[in-house]
């Protein structure tokens, strides 16, 4: 796993990814909170300014250059009209101001101050009123919950923050309906649900190019199968040739090996790896899904993954396969049962992904509750688990980072 600082254990935890109009990564949100999991624990300038949030910045510039991605950072009143963030690179964060501060004309010099600076900020939850005008012309990005302030009621407003300028994004956004309506006003990000959650069009079959591909998949669920079958699959799909060479030529597998063969490759890899790693070629290259959609599908199964090293599983790859496949409906455009029977899965997978039942389904629960920001859930572990459960899911953004970039 990745070495992270330690007060990345309590006090930060990883968000939804920001995606752009693409459907690309454009950069992740990390939250600020203590040990409860319930809120930010930032009362006053002394604590804003204590060595611990000192390092903390420090450690999200670290983060950041393993990401090669903006993070975007909450802070509230105290830490702005602190110099908390001061050894934070300007070009690392969009600072957020959260809903609910009083801009007094103190905090609007002080941003002013920072953004001079080089500092940039984002606003969060504007409600195109007259409160936050005086903050404007120092922010770059406007956030807007859809949820909570339909933009197709603000269009005028809209437009005007446009000739300012601003860059919008859409929060909240739940659905591919909403991000193309979001598209036509006028953002430029987008943030929620809309990847992971499609719409479903039900009865809809696997395309026969799909099909293709999750044959091999299944054809590796035979633990009788020979190198020489394996191999010869492998051979019929150039691009899969391609990718896998690719692969086993990269820090992220592993194995750094010259070969002279398919067979070779399938032998360095083995089957168990082949498995894995077919996937996932499978969903890249059999799909018109976005990177995007695979990146948080990998995080959850890397997620789940590494939960299961740290509990001292010998069962991590199920684990694995376990997240990935939990949101393969989202790959497919398909209900998740008719996903699912395509796939020579075990019962006991099904069962974690469909129930969370059983250790690989409270390593699943817990990597949603994480992506999912869903604080009661946290709020039940104890804090080890969520240090543990921190830790894992920063380490799985990155790792699945990386092996977007190998696969591609």
């Amino acid at each position: 796993m990745i070495e992270f600082p330690t007060v990345l254990d309590d006090l930060m935890m990883a968000q939804q990814p920001i995606i752009k109009r693409t459907k690309e990564i454009f950069g992740y949100e990390l939250l600020f909170r203590d040990k409860d999991t319930q809120q930010a624990n930032v009362t006053n300038a002394e604590a804003a300014t204590s060595q611990v949030l000192v390092n903390l910045c420090i450690g999200i510039t670290q983060l950041e250059l393993q990401l090669r991605k903006p993070l975007f950072v909450n802070m509230t009143t105290e830490l702005i009209l602190s110099d908390a963030f001061f050894p934070i690179a300007p070009d690392t964060v969009y600072i957020e101001i959260i809903e609910g501060q009083t801009v007094t004309p103190d905090f609007v010099e002080a941003v002013k101050k920072w953004q001079a600076a080089g500092y940039r900020f984002a606003l969060d939850d504007y409600q195109f009123n007259a409160d936050y005008d005086a903050l404007l012309p120092w922010v770059s990005i406007i956030k807007v919950d859809v949820l909570e302030t339909p933009p197709n009621k603000y269009l005028e407003d809209i437009r005007a923050l446009k000739a300012r300028g601003l860059i919008l994004l859409a929060e909240k956004v739940e659905d591919s309906t909403m991000f193309e309506q979001c598209k036509q006003l006028g953002f430029d990000l987008f943030q929620g649900y809309f990847l992971q959650r499609p719409e479903i069009v039900k009865g809809k079959k696997i395309d026969s190019a799909t099909h293709g591909a999750i044959e091999l998949f299944n054809a590796l669920q035979d633990s009788n199968i020979s190198v020489e079958t394996i191999s010869a699959l492998v051979e019929k799909n150039p691009k899969l040739s391609y990718q896998l060479l690719r692969i086993l030529n990269s820090p992220v597998c592993g194995i750094s090996k010259t070969v002279t063969s398919i067979k070779e490759a399938v032998i360095f890899l083995g089957l168990t790896q082949l498995k894995k790693w077919t996937l996932l070629i499978t969903l890249t290259s059999s799909t018109n899904q976005p990177k995007a959609l695979l990146k948080i599908l990998l995080t959850r199964g890397r997620c789940c993954q590494l939960l299961a090293i740290q509990n001292g599983s010998n069962t991590s790859e199920s684990a694995f396969m376990v997240g990935l496949m939990s949101g393969i409906d989202a790959v497919f455009h398909v209900e998740k049962s008719v996903a699912l029977s395509q796939i020579a899965l075990d019962q006991s997978i099904r069962d974690a992904i469909f129930s969370y039942t059983g250790e690989w389904g409270a390593y699943l629960k817990h990597t949603l509750d994480c992506e999912e920001q869903n604080w009661e859930g946290m709020a039940a572990m104890t804090a080890s688990q969520r240090s543990l459960l921190n830790r894992a899911f920063l380490d799985a953004i990155i790792w699945s980072d990386e092996v977007t970039h190998s696969i591609a």
